[in-house]
């Protein structure tokens, strides 16, 4: 930082009326070291009217760390939001990194110097420096890690920030107290997993967010100071998935108003960045299924036996309702599953099963059969037994897709509701009763996605899809109550340069 200086410092700030070539090393420890003055003008050279911002800049940081009095009225909110606002003028955004780097560098008070830390570790998660400052930025980062713990923080989020393009808006009022609360007050700012307490006092164990997000999203009561750079990339990582590849198979999906809008986000899209209000909540999910399953994490195995187990009861993963053994054996996994050794309820079994089956299939029977899985099996640990119902439901048709219910379709052989797949390649038909496969629709040839609006007062909407060659085009619709949710995730899975598909269109 000291040769940046050097080069790029106002020479009236830096070493007036010397030249670069006799500067000392003693003389240019001041050019990137705490003052306790506020400066007159901006360390870089810059045009008088931004020279007056970074002028008010360097006051605000000042009075954020404590070094100089908050002026009647403002708080520690209003100086970040300050300090903030002015970094998204983006001729400014070196001289005020250059002013924290300066201000932290020699700081005689150490908590003073903490508060530094922490708004650039807030910093490198919003903005990016110049591609010109950038080297020097991290290479003072690497040289301060090993005794700062923000520096590290500070890496991490400006390695996301230059992937991701840092958080698109300012960060909402919950956020910023967040942040004040745990990152300035413990030194953890928005470090993902970092052991997040609320200000509430309540702990937010990661396998629980993963397997239950909505406890944690969209709530005033507990903003996320720990999630505040958070992406779907570093939830993968919490799993022991780091090959790109398979980080590319999960995604999060954004759930509004009580379900009515569900979207996948994409992938540089930050957590907070998008549960910003109350009725906000993320789920994650893998839409992908091309890389072999590994149980090596014990997040990774309590997340996909959440998701699969869901699918399951539900009915999206269809049995037969005369599969006596194999309700039973997958019964049996879900109650070992909970570490219950406890003979199964009448109610306890009817849990584990399907919902349309409940009325179907012989209970008797199951119970009977399930009392002798579960003297087989009694050495399962929980998790051993998730990883048996994993293995055990990829065996059932439709594993591996993204499953919707489809009430009403489009052709004639399918009277009834309808089992509607989709993954990466193509989206497939499904009767649930018979388990035969009507139709498959490669993603690649799909021509045109239309959202209707319901038929009837209070019904469920409709997608329509155009697919096929120009030759031989192809209609087919579906009406279903996640209608949007279907259409945003085939826009999703589809490749983003396919100039053929076009965005929804509502009539």
């Amino acid at each position: 930082m000291q040769e940046f200086a050097l080069r790029y410092f106002r020479k009236s700030q830096a070493l007036p009326g010397q030249t670069d070539e006799g500067a000392t090393g003693k003389d240019t420890d001041s050019l990137v070291q705490y003052t306790k003055a506020p400066i007159q003008e901006s360390l870089l050279s810059l045009s008088d009217d931004v020279n007056k911002l970074a002028v008010a800049s360097f006051l605000a940081l000042m009075r954020f760390m404590g070094d100089q009095s908050k002026p009647r009225g403002k708080d520690e909110m209003d100086l970040l939001y300050e300090l903030l606002k002015l970094c998204q003028e983006e001729k400014l955004r070196d001289e005020i990194y250059c002013q924290v780097i300066k201000q932290v560098t020699g700081h005689p008070r150490p908590e003073h110097c903490t508060r530094g830390w922490s708004f650039l570790s807030l910093l490198t998660g919003c903005f990016s420096p110049s591609t010109r400052l950038m080297p020097y930025l991290t290479k003072f980062l690497q040289d301060s890690g090993p005794s700062q713990e923000l520096a590290r923080s500070s890496q991490e989020h400006l390695q996301r920030t230059v992937k991701y393009g840092g958080r698109r808006w300012m960060l909402p009022p919950g956020e910023m107290k967040a942040f004040l609360v745990l990152g300035v007050a413990d030194g953890h700012c928005g470090t993902p997993w970092g052991g997040g307490v609320s200000p509430t006092g309540d702990h937010w164990p990661t396998d629980h967010w993963l397997t239950d997000p909505a406890t944690c999203l969209g709530r005033k009561d507990k903003p996320l100071a720990c999630f505040l750079f958070t992406c779907q990339e570093e939830l993968c990582q919490q799993m022991g998935i780091t090959e790109p590849q398979e980080v590319q198979e999960f995604t999060l999906f954004l759930i509004k108003e009580k379900g009515k809008l569900v979207r996948p986000l994409r992938p540089a899209e930050y957590l907070n960045s998008v549960a910003v209000d109350q009725d906000v909540s993320l789920h994650s999910r893998r839409l992908g299924w091309e890389t072999p399953l590994h149980f090596d994490n014990s997040i990774y195995i309590s997340t996909h036996y959440s998701q699969v187990l869901r699918d399951y009861l539900q009915g999206k993963l269809p049995v037969s309702a005369k599969a006596d053994a194999q309700l039973a054996r997958l019964a049996a996994l879900q109650h070992l599953s909970k570490a219950n050794r406890n003979t199964p309820s009448e109610q306890d079994l009817l849990a584990y099963v399907p919902q349309q089956l409940q009325r179907q299939v012989n209970m008797a029977s199951i119970k009977n059969l399930m009392g002798q899985e579960l003297r087989q099996l009694g050495g399962h640990s929980p998790q051993e037994a998730q990883i048996s119902f994993i293995e055990a439901v990829s065996q059932l048709p439709l594993f591996g897709y993204t499953v919707y219910v489809a009430l009403r379709v489009s052709m004639q052989a399918l009277s009834g509701p309808a089992l509607l797949g989709l993954n990466r390649q193509h989206l497939i038909l499904m009767d649930p009763s018979s388990q035969n496969l009507y139709c498959r629709i490669a993603l690649k040839s799909l021509q045109r996605l239309h959202l209707l609006s319901p038929l009837e007062e209070k019904g469920p909407p409709g997608l329509e899809l155009n697919y096929g060659s120009a030759d031989n085009p192809q209609t087919i619709w579906f009406e279903l109550p996640q209608a949007q949710e279907l259409l945003y995730t085939t826009v999703f899975l589809i490749d983003s340069s396919a100039s053929c598909t076009e965005w929804p269109s509502v009539n």
